[in-house]
């Protein structure tokens, strides 16, 4: 679906694109000598790309240690383990030390932290003043099933804990994409349960309902903030 702007190689479960990870390399303004962090890091791809492309050293922070370790195994792949690491955390709670890193990254991730205020302030926290956080997330009209809570728009959570929000974009054709993927994803259905050891049933009726939830989507958003 994303045809030229899916960013093959990276293994993303997200829907970014290669637009997206353009502008995250250009926005983050890292440094060789700066470290970038990605909170919900998942497996990895994204972070070692804008990273590699910054010639940045990276620190990915995720819940899951399943993801975590395949991260490190694609630093490895790609021969940048000596200058990423990977880490069990929290948007909440990342377990990095106040002013450590000059630049935050997430994709697609920030949806899944129960509470959003908390969330922004500890991206804040672990910036150093003048750091740029950079990240991509929904605004929702309605509280979806199955989610954490949602909020209408990040800007004032971000101005709250400490941001200067200095670009807020709609990225393009973000919805019609989504649509799109969840619609070969239940076409696929089978394949897709069989491959991953889940019952079909199941599988099914979680992309039946995931298809509700973005009926409830404003807007998918490229947010970039500066910690002042």
């Amino acid at each position: 679906m994303f045809g030229d702007e899916y960013p093959a190689g990276l293994d993303v479960y997200s829907y970014v694109t290669k637009t997206d990870l353009r502008r995250f390399t250009a926005e983050t303004q890292a440094s060789p000598s700066d470290r970038i962090a990605d909170i919900g890091c998942g497996r990895g791809g994204p972070g070692l790309w804008v990273s590699a492309q910054r010639n940045s050293s990276l620190i990915g922070i995720d819940i899951a240690e399943t993801a975590l370790e395949s991260a490190r195994q694609r630093a490895e792949t790609l021969g940048r383990a000596d200058r990423a690491e990977f880490r069990l955390g929290s948007f909440a709670e990342t377990g990095l030390p106040a002013a450590s890193v000059q630049a935050v990254m997430s994709v697609d991730a920030l949806l899944f932290a129960p509470d959003k205020a908390a969330a922004c302030a500890e991206l804040a926290r672990i910036l150093v003043p003048g750091g740029r956080l950079v990240a991509t997330t929904w605004d929702f009209h309605g509280q979806p099933v199955n989610r954490p809570p949602q909020v209408s728009d990040h800007r004032p959570l971000l101005e709250a804990a400490g941001f200067t929000v200095l670009a807020y974009d709609e990225t393009e054709a973000w919805r019609e994409r989504q649509l799109r993927i969840n619609e070969l994803m239940l076409q696929e259905v089978d394949a897709l349960a069989a491959e991953s050891g889940e019952d079909p049933v199941e599988s099914a009726a979680h992309l039946k309902q995931q298809r509700i939830n973005q009926d409830l989507m404003t807007r998918r958003v490229l947010m970039v903030a500066e910690r002042r």
